[in-house]
């Protein structure tokens, strides 16, 4: 079900907006509908992101001793 919305857009933005549209042969609510769709799948995207880094940096650091982290740190990962 569709649902009936006001909003306010710039002068530039609305001409821009009906340009595409008439070239398109599309309504400008389909327009809007996918601009605003993608924007929100988008949004989900990088908040989903974010919380696997969330996680990742939720969990408690590594427990290593300073001569452990030094041979670490020593090695040459192209030797390996």
């Amino acid at each position: 079900m569709k649902v009936k919305i006001g909003t306010q857009l710039e002068e530039e933005v609305f001409q821009d907006l009906k340009v595409a549209a008439a070239r398109e042969k599309k309504p400008i609510s389909e327009l809007i509908q996918v601009a605003v769709v993608t924007y929100l799948h988008q949004k989900n995207q990088a908040s989903a992101v974010k919380c696997g880094l969330q996680r990742f940096l939720d969990k408690p650091p590594v427990k290593i001793n300073d001569e452990d982290f030094k041979q670490i740190m020593e090695l040459d990962y192209y030797d390996q």
